[in-house]
């Protein structure tokens, strides 16, 4: 299959009233059958091996028009968390109200003021340009509340830590390497305060202890009593709890 084949796709899809800006159709040297997935980051994806014939690629796009506009609705309800009217950080007892604007102003990025209010800017071109710069503010958020506070919960134990990294990162909450850094994930702030200062707690008994031996739960026990409790309140937290503006994902977008 050429490039110009792709016109009959467009073609098909536009008589469906389905958006090409929610779609992206691409030939592949390395697919071996034809692929149709979606997800809110990446939209709608058909993914076309080189070797299909065209006129089997547009008879099977056809049989999935029914899946394609659902699929793009998803995308399309989803994306709209991109632009959140207010943050909650639940860690921190803040709400932040959040509002956007295409004045070049705002376009430079975001904009802080000092009663718990962002602005930010928009690009017609870009639909994750805010959620980004959102990002870039969440990152140096995140940084100047944990870092201090993992900080303050190590002196009061009396343990040393060598660096504490703030990431953005996809499944753990936490980590003690064996050079005793420590890494948090930023998304922490959208947890309550007392399940921070679990995941803040149970990463310093790693300096002590750096499995999950029973002496490390004894000792983590000595800390917070019920710290196997908040385990596994901890654990029944999903990813869809994440808002979408904050996702990992969107640092490759």
């Amino acid at each position: 299959m050429q490039t110009s084949d792709l016109d009959g796709i467009n073609n098909l899809l536009l008589r469906h009233d389905i958006h090409r800006d929610w779609v992206t159709i691409r030939l592949s040297s390395r697919a071996k059958r034809l692929i149709f997935k979606s997800s809110v980051i990446k939209g709608v994806e058909i993914v076309i091996p080189h070797a299909a014939k065209a006129p089997w690629v547009l008879e099977m796009t056809q049989k999935r028009i029914p899946w394609i506009q659902q699929a793009e609705r998803r995308v399309r309800d989803g994306r709209s968390q991109l632009n959140p009217a207010q943050i909650d950080l639940k860690a921190l007892g803040e709400t932040w109200s959040v509002t956007f604007e295409n004045t070049d102003k705002g376009r430079n990025g975001l904009l802080v003021s000092g009663d718990y209010a962002l602005t930010v800017g928009l690009n017609p071109k870009d639909v994750f340009y805010a959620a980004r710069n959102l990002q870039k503010w969440f990152q140096q958020k995140a940084r100047a509340s944990l870092i201090p506070w993992v900080a303050s919960l190590a002196e009061n134990r009396s343990l040393k830590y060598k660096k504490i990294y703030v990431k953005n990162q996809v499944s753990l909450w936490g980590s003690c390497s064996k050079k005793r850094n420590i890494n948090l994930n930023r998304n922490l702030l959208f947890l309550p305060k007392y399940l921070v200062e679990y995941v803040l707690h149970h990463e310093l008994t790693h300096l002590e202890h750096l499995n999950h031996s029973g002496e490390f739960w004894r000792s983590f026990s000595r800390v917070l009593p019920d710290c196997k409790d908040l385990r596994r309140e901890l654990r029944s937290i999903k990813p869809d709890d994440i808002p979408l503006w904050a996702s990992p994902g969107l640092d490759s977008v």
